[in-house]
Parts: structure tokens; C-alpha cells; sequence
């Protein structure tokens, strides 16, 4: 994939959420996020990321929430095989996270200090 592709997609999400793109070389694992913001930090993935059936089951949920005028959401529980945790995962479509988001992102609008470097995400200390 063009490396402008997804760094571009990764300026547009950080747009939406009135943050920014933190640029790191050489990233080993998922210990910095691709954007971050006042009060949202973001891992973005862009191309075939979503399974035929999550995506099937949100096309689903989201028929429904038009229909009933309330939120589509999707909840998995995920277990990976040989493995007895199960991750809770919740999806949305991006407008409806900015509608349940939206007192979140609207204070990062006039945030004016934003994370400036990893040492300011606290994740080098220990601290989550």
C-alpha cells in the first residue's frame, strides 16, 4: 500500500477528532498510537481490515438503528483459538461515534496544548 495513502487517512481521522498524527520510524508493536488529541488516542487501519462478517453484521445493525431511529452498535467477543480470555470489543461507524463522541471531540477544538511527544502519553512510565 502507498505509504501516502494510509499517512493521509491517518491526517483526515486526526482532522475529524481535532488532534494529530504522531509520525514514528520504525514503530515495534502498538505501544504509540497513529493519532492522538486532546482526550482520544487512535490506532488506524486502512484496506481489507474487516471481516465479511463483521461487516455484514454492521450493515445489519445499522438497517435496524434507521429503522428505530436509535444507535447502531456492534459487540463482539472475541477468543482467540487456544486462548481462554475473550477481548469485548464495540464498533460504530465513524458518524455515529462522533454523535456519541461529539462533547469529546468538540473539547479538543480549542485544546490548544496538544500531545507533543511520546514521553507525554505517560505509557514509558507505566502509567495507563
Amino acid at each position: 500500500m502507498n505509504r501516502n495513502t494510509w499517512k493521509s487517512q491517518e491526517r483526515e481521522y486526526a482532522k475529524i477528532i481535532h488532534g494529530r498524527r504522531i509520525p514514528v520510524t520504525g514503530r515495534s508493536g502498538s505501544d504509540i498510537p497513529d493519532i492522538t488529541s486532546h482526550t482520544i488516542v487512535g490506532e488506524v487501519k486502512k484496506g481489507d481490515v474487516c471481516s465479511k462478517k463483521t461487516l455484514k453484521a454492521l450493515e445489519g445493525i445499522k438497517e435496524v438503528g434507521e429503522y428505530t431511529h436509535k444507535l447502531p452498535v456492534l459487540f463482539q467477543a472475541h477468543r482467540e483459538k487456544g486462548k481462554r480470555n475473550i477481548q469485548h470489543v464495540v464498533t460504530l461507524y465513524l458518524d455515529d461515534f462522533l454523535k456519541v463522541a461529539k462533547h469529546l471531540v468538540l473539547k479538543n477544538e480549542n485544546h490548544n496544548e496538544l500531545l507533543k511527544s511520546r514521553e507525554d502519553l505517560s505509557i514509558w512510565n507505566g502509567k495507563r
